[in-house]
């Protein structure tokens, strides 16, 4: 954790001193709308042609008795030593990257969803795959289940839940709250200027809000996929249409992700229900890492499943979903193959490394009988 910390500070970019060399005009406060144009930041009164809100997100308030006691994912990364037990509230990204990290710490680690399934984003093979080596690794997963109360007990804490209309009880070390993140729009004059909100800033593609020189970017904004990448993507569009008059759109179509548990999982476009729900007639390959991967088999990574869906009639890359080693840089090259409008076919013709990870994506690529 003392390393963590180090690497941390060291990659908290960019620094003060860096900015204000650039010129940059940096203030520490809590800040507030007055009007169109101004902001206080303190008791300091600023003035802008243009104002950018990107005041990202929080850990949410649910309305749950002693909820106060669980820690934020940040206050996690604060132990200096793993507990015994522990109990995640959640099943998203958050959730199952500290799942993972504290299991293989030896913790044994519970983790409660109140929907019917956990990990949305993935496609639902892939979801199987991962709460198989979840479950294998130790990881207790219980869905369709509301938490009640959280009550200190001792030096444990004991958490009530009732799961489909059954009650439970857990003892455990520590909580983690990871229910996801609430746009951190709170005390910012949102209302007294005129910036419509709705569960987050709304704004339209360019990223304006319901006031024409006031936009948002980052998790603050409603609807926006809270990535660290979609973010910093986001401000460089904002700061490019702000300053160049331009309306150029966010295109959210084609967004990669990752969940950084070990092995990784990572995707972007569709999963395979999204397709079909769009309309399409859709193919899909799939592939097991133990049975195609020689480098990940040499470095012990050989567990795994990724999949590509298509298009079935025109062969268009819809999306991928890849659990095991390399799975973030393999996706990558998804996204790259899918923003240039590769169909699946073109996409593997090309000459791929050997011996190395996107051995992965080549099979998962080669033409099958059926393919278009």
């Amino acid at each position: 954790m003392a390393r963590a910390q180090e690497i941390i500070q060291d990659c908290g970019e960019p620094k003060a001193d860096e900015m204000r060399a650039r010129g940059i005009d940096l203030h520490f406060a809590s800040a507030r709308l007055e009007d169109a144009h101004t902001v206080f930041a303190g008791v300091k009164r600023l003035s802008a042609d243009q104002i950018l809100i990107a005041t990202g997100a929080h850990p949410p308030r649910l309305p749950i008795p002693g909820i106060e006691q669980a820690l934020t994912h940040v206050e996690m990364l604060r132990l200096e030593q793993p507990p015994a037990r522990l109990i995640v509230i959640g099943g998203g990204i958050i959730a199952f990257e500290f799942a993972y990290m504290f299991a293989r710490l030896g913790t044994r680690v519970t983790i409660i969803e109140i929907l019917d399934h956990v990990l949305s984003m993935v496609d639902g093979e892939i979801r199987r795959a991962v709460l198989e080596h979840s479950a294998r690794l130790g990881i207790s997963v219980l869905t369709s289940a509301t938490i009640k109360r959280v009550k200190r007990d001792g030096q444990s804490y004991e958490v009530e839940a009732d799961r489909s209309g059954q009650p439970i009880k857990l003892t455990t070390d520590v909580v983690l709250l990871a229910a996801g993140q609430t746009p951190a729009t709170e005390n910012l004059g949102l209302e007294k200027v005129g910036v419509t909100c709705d569960r987050g800033i709304i704004t339209d593609g360019t990223l304006r809000t319901s006031v024409p020189n006031i936009w948002a970017a980052g998790d603050v904004r409603h609807g926006a996929p809270q990535l660290t990448m979609v973010a910093q993507y986001e401000g460089k569009l904002v700061a490019y249409n702000a300053l160049h008059s331009s309306s150029k759109q966010m295109d959210e179509r084609i967004v990669p992700w990752l969940i950084g548990t070990s092995p990784p999982i990572a995707g972007v476009g569709f999963t395979e229900d999204e397709a079909k729900a769009a309309g399409h007639r859709i193919g899909s390959h799939k592939l097991e890492y133990s049975k195609v991967c020689p480098v990940a088999n040499v470095a012990g990574e050989s567990e795994g499943l990724a999949k590509i869906i298509f298009d079935a009639g025109t062969g268009s890359i819809l999306g991928a979903h890849i659990f095991g080693a390399g799975a973030p840089e393999l996706v990558q090259q998804v996204a790259f193959a899918m923003h240039a409008g590769m169909t699946l076919r073109q996409a593997g013709s090309t000459i791929f490394l050997f011996p190395s990870l996107t051995d992965v994506l080549q099979r998962l690529l080669l033409p099958q009988p059926g393919d278009p």
